[in-house]
């Protein structure tokens, strides 16, 4: 049967899929086989989210399960997220019944079109042989660079269908190998001037860590990190760090103002908040990241290549540079910063999933960055760390989400996802009694207009996930992070 058939694909790239099933996926769960899991969600969206976590902690294929139209409709601000963070994701939606679609009865939609502007490819099968083509297809277009989500609809009456198709071991590999000269030429305008080096997700993803520590001591350049970084994109102890770029394209153009050369290495300087001028017009820049669709966006020198590869490669170009280094300035909050101090030291190999945008910075001058330390997203969307950071505890490690009240209710119910199946996961929600993040910039727009005020601690009770509400910071941490076990402490500013 067809059924048969998907999973053994499927198979040979994850040992499980997050869904959210509705009648037009039941015939997919029929032939899910009892080695292969199926995490259940509460809703399409937060299982999109959790499969991106899978992924950040397996670096696998990550692989979702949504209910025809409604559901993938429901999912497309998490769907739009994983286009952005560059996840290599395979999402599998159940169709109508093929011999209908004509008709369009409910739950059908056009599922090809409503996915396609936030997917690299979008497929519907018409038969078996085609939907087996088509998952093929997806899951080497998801695992080519740049990652991205696909998606394929299947219409529910054919993985009943019998179908002879042989699955081969599957093989895709992508060579993203730097040309010597292109380096040389590179090197040959970093050495011209005085250098900072712009750092982004790219290091973590293509662990390229001790690559770029080294590159920046050769040079002794101060590297900073892409605005709103979403991995870990230097080792921030390191004296060469400067900090993370602000969020207004003026303030990184101040940041940025003493150097000649901007070398930008695996992100994106772009990923501003707020683009209220030309970012570094006067500057020679030169980027290099496997993306090329980023690469393509930019006026200035770009190479298209793995930025790991590139660093092996152009470390023995570099001389040294002794210009002045620039740090960065963050904001500042008494309160959070104690929190986050507190906090710290009891981490114990805890990755941290970050939504708390009014502190994201006080987050990361506080808890910093290594390999695998810390993620958030790069869309800016809002209720994806509590999936996110199940998803990745589903995979066996430890996860601890710092969201604020505003951010949890968007996403709460993937704590009934972590109450069911376990994992090592916490939550640290700092209860601004409102939207903090939108309060700052406010405009003299009404206050209260922007001050819902929720328990975050009952909606996790609710759900078998253990949450308190605590006044004492210090006793909040404590309890939380006593133990391995799945907690919620809730902290009132």
């Amino acid at each position: 049967m067809l059924g048969d058939k998907i999973f053994e694909l499927l198979k040979q790239f994850s040992d499980r899929v997050y869904g959210n099933p509705g009648t037009t996926e039941l015939s997919f769960i029929k032939y899910l086989p009892s080695d292969f899991k199926y995490y259940l969600a509460l809703q399409d969206g937060v299982a999109v989210g959790m499969a991106e976590g899978y992924y950040l902690a397996s670096n696998k294929l990550a692989i979702a399960n949504l209910h025809a139209a409604p559901g993938l409709s429901n999912a497309l601000g998490f769907i739009y997220t994983a286009l952005t963070d560059r996840v290599p994701l395979l999402i599998i939606g159940g169709q109508q019944t093929s011999s209908y679609l004509t008709d369009e009865p409910r739950l059908y939609g056009d599922l090809s079109n409503i996915s396609k502007p936030l997917v690299k490819a979008s497929f519907e099968a018409k038969n078996t042989y085609e939907a087996i083509r088509y998952l093929n297809r997806a899951i080497k277009l998801a695992l080519t660079p740049p990652y991205g989500p696909t998606f394929v609809s299947i219409p529910e009456d054919l993985e009943s269908k019998d179908i002879k198709y042989n699955i081969d071991p599957f093989y895709h590999k992508v060579n993203l190998c730097c040309n010597e000269d292109d380096i040389k030429e590179i090197m040959e305008i970093a050495n011209s001037g005085n250098v900072a080096i712009i750092s982004g997700y790219e290091i973590d993803a293509f662990d390229a860590f001790n690559e770029i520590t080294s590159f920046a001591e050769k040079l002794n350049s101060p590297v900073y990190a892409e605005p709103f970084a979403s991995r870990p994109p230097f080792i921030s102890s390191h004296k060469l760090f400067a900090g993370d770029l602000p969020r207004r394209s003026s303030e990184i153009n101040k940041v940025l103002d003493n150097y000649d050369v901007i070398l930008i290495i695996g992100g994106s300087v772009n990923n501003v908040l707020f683009p209220d001028e030309e970012l570094l017009g006067s500057k020679k820049v030169i980027e290099v990241t496997y993306d090329w669709i980023e690469a393509s966006k930019r006026p200035w020198r770009t190479l298209v290549c793995n930025p790991k590869d590139f660093l092996v490669k152009a470390i023995k170009y570099a001389k040294p540079h002794y210009g002045e280094i620039k740090k960065v300035v963050y904001p500042r909050n008494d309160k959070v910063e104690e929190i986050l101090k507190t906090l710290y030291p009891n981490l114990r190999n805890y990755t941290v999933f970050d939504e708390v945008p009014s502190y994201r910075e006080i987050v990361r001058n506080i808890l910093g960055y290594k390999k695998g330390s810390l993620y958030s997203n790069r869309a800016g969307f809002i209720g994806w760390a509590i999936p996110a950071s199940f998803g990745y505890s589903s995979y066996g490690k430890k996860s601890l989400a710092i969201v604020g009240d505003g951010s949890f209710n968007y996403s709460f119910q993937a704590l009934w996802s972590a109450s069911k199946y376990g994992g090592k996961m916490k939550v640290l929600v700092i209860n601004n009694q409102g939207y903090n993040s939108l309060r700052h910039w406010n405009n003299n727009i009404n206050y209260e207009l922007l001050s819902p005020n929720t328990s975050p601690w009952k909606l996790a009770s609710s759900y078998n996930f253990e949450g308190k509400e605590f006044d004492d910071h210090k006793k909040a941490i404590d309890w939380l992070m006593s133990d391995d076990t799945q907690k919620l402490a809730e902290i009132r500013l």
